[in-house]
């Protein structure tokens, strides 16, 4: 199955159904007619999703510790694909997806679990993806069905990767994000209900995303963040679907103590790492859905982009 790669003319994206549905490309036509990733760009033969622009989490996001949740007074086991023994970033990443239709700027997709054995969920569910390409903005729409004939717990979201520099070398990106609180973590994983903080404060104040070693998930997400790059005078605002409340915010480094890696994630969710364990435990606010047989939790995120 071959890549698709959507233009729009100062705006191109590329999606590839066989890895995922991942985004390989989200780019912007530069001043010598040249293109600069507005999310990092693939690898020119990616195998895994984390090498990608973005890619889908469904139907959790990030961790699940250990594995494992209780759902309904019911354990349910995952199998652990991760090296701290949790379950991450959920199984739409994991699979190929069929195409439904197709523009020369857009292109659906669909998932259905029941016809992958191997699906690390233990719900029949399906999704659907869309993604439409405009010349100012990237529309990405995402869906979970329950596809069971049982209630089955659900989230999804998107994990992109935006780079610190744009067409200015050696700029300082900024970052705004309209979170309300933070949850204290251990390894990741929430350990108690999210609190107010100066990190919170520093992202709704906005300015200099800097170096501040986050892997963090935030609540009250209040659905957009704005990433601006000033030296290529260059804005992109990611407007969320208010199903997205929460935020997971990723600036890695290169080692510890060191220099901070070229990109960093800002990755709208409509749940919590570790959601379904938090919500059994009676944690309010997380932001995890509980789907009836065929219903369904629909997402969008508008990525516009603006000249400076």
């Amino acid at each position: 199955m071959d890549r698709i790669t959507l233009d729009a003319g100062p705006l191109r994206a590329g999606i590839d159904p066989a890895l995922g549905a991942c985004l390989t490309e989200f780019s912007l036509r530069g001043p010598c007619d040249d293109r600069y990733p507005l999310m990092r760009r693939a690898p020119g033969g990616p195998t895994d999703p984390a090498e990608c622009s973005s890619f889908l989490m469904g139907p959790w996001t990030n961790r699940i510790r250990d594995a494992r949740f209780t759902f309904q007074n019911q354990p349910r086991r995952l199998r652990p694909n991760f090296p701290d023994g949790t379950a991450i970033h959920g199984v739409l990443r994991d699979a190929p997806w069929r195409i439904t239709d197709r523009t020369p700027v857009s292109v659906r997709m669909v998932y259905d679990s029941r016809a992958h054995e191997a699906a690390n969920f233990p719900f029949a569910f399906g999704s659907v993806f869309r993604v439409e390409l405009a010349p100012e903005e990237l529309t990405l729409d995402l869906a979970v069905t329950n596809l069971d004939d049982r209630p089955m717990p659900a989230g999804c979201g998107h994990h992109p990767y935006f780079p610190r520099t744009l067409m200015a070398a050696g700029e300082q990106v900024h970052l705004t994000a309209g979170v309300g609180a933070r949850y204290e973590t251990t390894n990741c994983l929430p350990t108690g209900q999210a609190k107010d903080d100066k990190v919170c404060a520093t992202l709704r104040g906005g300015g200099p995303l800097g170096d501040p070693n986050l892997d963090d998930v935030f609540a009250g997400f209040d659905s957009c963040a704005v990433i601006t790059w000033p030296e290529s005078r260059v804005r992109l605002t990611m407007d969320c679907s208010e199903a997205f409340n929460h935020l997971v915010v990723f600036t890695p480094r290169l080692r510890e103590n060191g220099p901070p890696l070229p990109w960093f994630c800002v990755e709208p969710c409509t749940m919590p790492n570790d959601g379904f364990n938090l919500m059994h435990t009676g944690q309010p606010d997380t932001g995890v859905r509980v789907l009836a047989p065929g219903e369904s939790l629909q997402t969008r995120v508008r990525f516009r982009v603006e000249r400076l």
